[in-house]
């Protein structure tokens, strides 16, 4: 048989699989695998619940274990919406904090789906709304290389991103939800003609369609019925959603199995997310040259962001790092860090020696987060503090002065240009019918664009 063609418009079909209340999702998950298998062309991304994992082996359901065989492997919190869910206990937590206690609280859980389903575990996705920051350094420390979802918080344009060590495919600009209701699989196939008509001149472009187990099954969702605006129903007190009604279920499941036969019609590669991950170029060799550190330098004056250069981007993290190493003669290598704890105003005003501002960034300590590097509050440059934001800035000066140890420099104050990636409304008790309506983040809001030192885009080619 001929080999088809790689297509230019790749696909990630993701599930949600998190009802381990309503007895229905279970054989509505076991359809949709079925479903999946008898076409035996299309790699599902099953996110999965770890408690939804927990009962499927009480079950001892050998049929979805096997089902699952060959589709990859993602994560979606232990107990996604029983209270507090993340965002609710991660607001009261620093970064560094933060991340300690969203490992320990959500370990148990994806090694429960991993042992379970005898997989790795390669993605990542919050449940509904309840996004953080701090839950990045937690994902990167257990390997978990992709965050696959559709959240909004931080957002690059519709395009993939970098973001806290992690592939971020979120908030893409063709994303689909399939809904099992009369006409919205027609509307989906327009929605997905037009993606794929939008995208046909792009290199490399992706269309993120997603369900969960519990739409084919339900006419509800199984965490409204109970955890709905802060409630916490007790175990012995769950009810299950409410149902479609008989034979709907393997009605809508034929119907999505006609679906995935629609878009299978079109130019388009259904691809995993480590198979994404796989595509992706942007990251910089591990010693960069020189001149190209030069080059980057030459670009920042007052306003710091991320920065593409040679078909690689870098980070506001990786520039300080790289800028900081040119400076003391060290190996440029473009280090991965975290963005600082707090933000911190320099002080004062006035000139500043170079010599003492390389002395700085040598004798700094290096704070950490789970193992990984995390930037400073700030630099002590003979009794003045100085954040991480001005020293870049007036590093990146000092290169392109070429000043020597002996001159001085003026502190340049310089802005986050990647903050403007992160949203601003702290109100998320609407945006989730979980959350108790009043909910404000303010604390998650701060950090995340903190985390933005992280940001950088993600690039794509053919390969």
């Amino acid at each position: 048989m001929e080999e088809k063609p790689m297509a230019n418009v790749k696909v990630l079909l993701w599930f949600d699989v998190e009802d381990y209340i309503t007895p229905e999702a279970q054989e509505a998950w076991a359809g949709l695998l079925e479903q999946l298998n008898r076409r035996n062309v299309v790699r599902g991304i099953f996110k999965i619940v770890g408690e939804k994992a927990r009962l499927t082996y009480r079950q001892n359901r050998t049929d979805i274990w096997a089902g699952l065989s060959g589709h990859e492997i993602g994560y979606h919190s232990d107990l996604h919406s029983q209270h507090p869910v993340s965002t609710e206990y991660l607001e009261h937590y620093g970064f560094r904090e933060g991340a300690a206690v969203f490992e320990a609280k959500e370990r148990s859980g994806l090694d429960d789906v991993r042992n379970m389903t005898g997989s790795p575990v390669v993605c990542y996705g919050q449940a509904g709304y309840s996004w953080a920051p701090q839950t990045f350094a937690a994902l990167n420390k257990w390997g978990v290389s992709v965050y696959l979802d559709d959240h909004d918080q931080i957002s690059m344009d519709g395009l993939p991103f970098w973001y806290g060590g992690l592939l971020n495919m979120t908030n893409m600009e063709a994303t689909i939800k399939l809904s099992f209701k009369e006409d919205r699989l027609e509307q989906a196939k327009r929605e997905f003609d037009r993606a794929c008509e939008r995208f046909s001149g792009e290199e490399v472009a992706f269309i993120s369609m997603y369900c969960h187990e519990c739409d084919f099954s339900c006419e509800g969702f199984w965490d409204a019925v109970n955890f709905a605006r802060g409630k916490m129903t007790p175990p012995e007190l769950w009810q299950p959603a409410p149902l479609k009604a008989p034979g709907e279920m393997e009605r809508w499941l034929e119907k999505f199995g006609e679906f995935i036969d629609y878009t299978l019609t079109k130019q388009i590669d259904y691809i995993t997310a480590s198979e994404a991950l796989a595509l992706e170029s942007s990251r910089p060799e591990a010693v960069v040259p020189e001149e190209d550190v030069r080059a980057l330098a030459a670009t920042v004056d007052e306003e710091l962001g991320y920065r593409v250069l040679g078909g690689k981007s870098y980070s506001p993290a990786e520039l300080h790092a790289l800028f900081g190493a040119l400076l003391l003669g060290r190996e440029l290598k473009p280090d991965f860090a975290y963005g600082p704890e707090r933000e911190q105003r320099s002080d004062g005003g006035g000139l500043l020696r170079v010599a003492d501002i390389k002395q700085a960034f040598a004798a700094a300590d290096r704070p950490e987060v789970l193992g990984f590097r995390q930037l400073p509050d700030y630099y002590d440059i003979g009794g003045r503090r100085v954040s991480p934001l001005d020293m870049t800035c007036t590093m990146a000066r000092i290169l392109r002065g070429g000043l020597a140890d002996d001159d001085r420099v003026e502190l340049v104050r310089g802005t986050l240009a990647t903050e403007k990636h992160a949203g601003d409304n702290d109100h998320w008790g609407p945006r989730w019918r979980i959350f108790p309506e009043e909910l404000r983040v303010p604390n998650v809001i701060a950090m995340s664009k903190l985390q933005s030192w992280t940001l950088k885009p993600a690039l794509f080619g053919k390969k």
